[in-house]
């Protein structure tokens, strides 16, 4: 016998059981491709994306590399993400490896006539290797997966029978696997031209058989061998017809695909278009979602990392984002079938999808966040609101108000012009148009003072923008507000579906802007921050958008703000949605919050990128909660859970919720913006709640 390294591929399979698995493999293989074209052939029926090739293309070796060291998962869910990685390399050497003998027996020694090819020698004990440490990791991996779902049974994971089919069979195919080679190493120990120790597990399983008579090994072997091959061409040919199969492609595509846009913009409709071509407006039916949406539906594999992070879900809510995707895609594959004639596309609201379902998001994007293969269950959630906003006229009997407030004043809380001045009362604060008026340049102003309808109408905020009126002077900073010409920017509309309220709203503030020559823009809410940095840009309006946090920061960082006076209590920093997950700022307002003297900062066990929304986003906050299923209460339990004397904020709409939810379970703490923080701090009088610092500020907590 030669004594290269190297084995019979079909060792103990007559040429004859060769064949007819060749002829299974095939016919396995035809299958399998034919699911995929039909999975393709359904995504491409979808409008076009926003992402296109080129842009795909752009940062596909980072989006590559990030997929292939499964960073999706291991930064937001560490042990799941080491099981899942043990679990995808695993599965892909294994494939590798079966891809590489294939090349070997069917090329170099059936085609080409060789012996022996290149698995052979040093590469062949090498390989050995390497397949049983990946395929035992492998098990492991699947061990963990199955001990997660049925043993520690975690909340966020369902309980379907095809949830425990498919990683068993995955299981099944690995460990029979090790069972062959071991009876084959076991029966063969005497012949073997190398070291059975270079497959260590499938040795070790050898062991178990070492005293059995060979010709009854082989006869073992022979049905082990089948039993395993047949199960995973079995697999293979299911792999498009099992949606949490099918996500080791379309997952793989999503991540490449994934929009490019920031993550705090929504996509613009052109409703003068829309309405004269008489499309939809939004998502009606499944032929309106477009080939990304149509993506993310397939590559959905319902872990519920989406529905344990939703606060709506949390606190009680029937939404759940996973849900949201999963019968959006069963309803997809009804209409479409792999088999069988397609349907005619149905609403997908009361058929699929029950209303309290959208309107009970808080679009946090915790949902988003938290998926490790880019699905985006809030921008559905916000076309299907679209839809049913500007084309069907349904939406919560509270948002009515806010609609007519918009339409008519302006802004959500219908309040007048000249009330947007209240917070300035004994403050000499700049106004843009005085400023014109009075023969000066607006555009030599640095910054705009956007205050924005949260703080202008709600008194408890007037001393958040008293503060940074305060602070901005302390420092020199030249700045001025628009004062009775400001107009909401149009957020909450958006968020809520009327799309076309949100762009009247922007075009009458970009070209207020555009009069003053409005360059940089201070906000004080992270909502108007979003809005102007991701949103505008799509409309013409492109400025550089700066949150009062990140001022504050900034001066304090640059010696401009020195702060003396010592506040000994400890603080806990709430994370607004808008201003972290949307954009990513998460750092200044810790740094100045470190920066008060005597301050001792804690963080609540779900902050930064896994922060909890306020309740307030979306709309919700003038949607009046379920006294059992209130966001901001479950949100404050957090806070208090960690036992601070004072829990910080950076935005008015924060501030309200969390102020409710305080004076709800009569917490002992007390709520703060960063700004009244600093304010104080600052050691040349105070900016406190109740407006005690002179400049006129009233007590008292909004509505919401």
């Amino acid at each position: 016998m030669n004594d290269v390294a190297t084995r019979e591929v079909f060792w103990n399979i007559s040429p004859i059981g060769e064949l007819i698995f060749y002829a299974l493999g095939i016919a396995s293989t035809l299958v399998f491709l034919y699911g995929v074209y039909k999975h393709v052939q359904r995504i491409r029926q979808g409008k076009p994306s926003t992402t296109s090739w080129r842009e795909a293309l752009k940062g596909a070796g980072q989006r590559v590399l990030d997929l292939a060291l499964n960073r999706s998962i291991a930064k937001r869910h560490g042990r799941a993400g080491a099981m899942h990685f043990l679990i995808m390399w695993g599965f892909i050497t294994l494939f590798i490896g079966t891809v590489i003998v294939a090349l070997e027996y069917d090329i170099f020694r059936k085609l080409l006539g060789m012996e022996t090819g290149f698995w052979a020698g040093p590469f062949f004990l090498g390989y050995e290797f390497v397949l049983d440490t990946m395929g035992a990791l492998f098990l492991v991996g699947l061990a963990v997966a199955l001990w997660r779902r049925y043993g520690l049974k975690l909340s966020q994971l369902d309980w379907k029978p095809l949830d425990l089919a498919l990683p068993v069979s995955l299981f099944v195919i690995g460990f029979t696997g090790f069972v062959v080679e071991g009876m084959r190493l076991a029966a063969t120990a005497s012949e073997l031209p190398y070291s059975p120790g270079w497959s260590p597990v499938g040795y070790g399983f050898s062991t178990l058989w070492a005293s059995v008579d060979p010709e009854i090994l082989r006869f073992w072997h022979r049905g082990v061998w089948w039993f395993h091959g047949i199960v995973a061409l079995a697999w293979v040919a299911y792999v498009p017809f099992a949606p949490k199969v099918m996500h080791i492609l379309t997952a793989a595509a999503n991540s490449l695909f994934r929009e490019m846009r920031p993550e705090g913009r929504l996509q613009p409709i052109d409703i003068e278009a829309a309405f004269e071509n008489e499309e939809n407006l939004g998502t009606e039916t499944i032929a309106d979602l477009t080939t990304k949406d149509l993506l993310d539906l397939d590559s959905c594999t319902e872990c519920g990392r989406c529905e344990d992070a939703c606060p709506a879900d949390y606190s009680g809510k029937l939404l759940s984002p996973r849900e949201i995707v999963v019968k959006m895609r069963d309803q997809a594959a009804e209409e479409t079938p792999i088999f069988g004639e397609s349907q005619e596309p149905r609403r997908i609201m009361g058929l699929s999808i029950d209303p309290e379902e959208i309107w009970a998001c808080t679009s946090c994007m915790a949902c988003v966040e938290a998926c490790p293969v880019y699905i985006d269950p809030l921008d559905k959630i916000l076309q299907l609101r679209r839809n049913e906003v500007m084309m069907q006229d349904q939406y919560p009997e509270t948002f009515t108000e806010v609609f007519k407030g918009y339409d008519g004043r302006g802004n959500p809380w219908n309040m007048t012009p000249d009330a947007r001045l209240d917070w300035t009362k004994n403050l000499d604060v700049p106004i843009m148009s005085e400023i014109a008026d009075n023969g000066h340049d607006p555009s030599e102003i640095e910054y705009l003072f956007f205050v924005g309808c949260a703080t202008a109408f709600e008194p408890r905020n007037h001393s958040t923008a008293q503060a940074m009126v305060k602070i901005m002077e302390h420092a020199g900073i030249s700045y001025a507000i628009l004062g009775e010409e400001e107009t909401c920017n149009g957020d909450a509309a958006r968020r809520m579906g009327h799309e076309y309220l949100f762009q009247i709203q922007a075009e009458q503030l970009i070209s207020i802007f555009d009069n003053y020559s409005v360059d940089k823009i201070l906000t004080l809410c992270p909502h108007c921050f979003n809005t102007f940095k991701n949103e505008y840009p799509e409309l013409g309006g492109h400025y550089e958008v700066v949150h009062h946090t990140e001022l504050i920061d900034q001066l304090i960082q640059e010696g401009k703000l020195t702060l003396t006076e010592e506040l000994e209590e400890t603080i806990t920093y709430h994370d607004s949605c808008y201003l972290g997950r949307y954009n990513d700022v998460f750092d200044p307002q810790r740094r100045a919050l470190d920066a008060i003297p005597g301050a001792d900062r804690v963080e609540m066990e779900r902050s930064r990128e896994k922060g909890m929304c306020c309740g307030a986003g979306g709309g919700m906050m003038w949607v009046e909660e379920e006294t059992s299923k209130r966001v901001n209460d479950r949100r404050v339990q957090q806070a208090m859970d960690v036992d601070p004397d004072i829990v910080a904020t950076a935005c008015p709409f924060c501030m309200t919720m969390m102020e409710d939810g305080i004076k709800g379970k009569d917490a002992p703490l007390e709520d703060r913006d960063i700004a009244e923080l600093v304010a104080n701090a600052m050691g040349d009088g105070s900016a406190s709640p109740n407006g005690s610092n002179g400049s006129g500020g009233s007590g008292g907590s909004g509505e919401s």
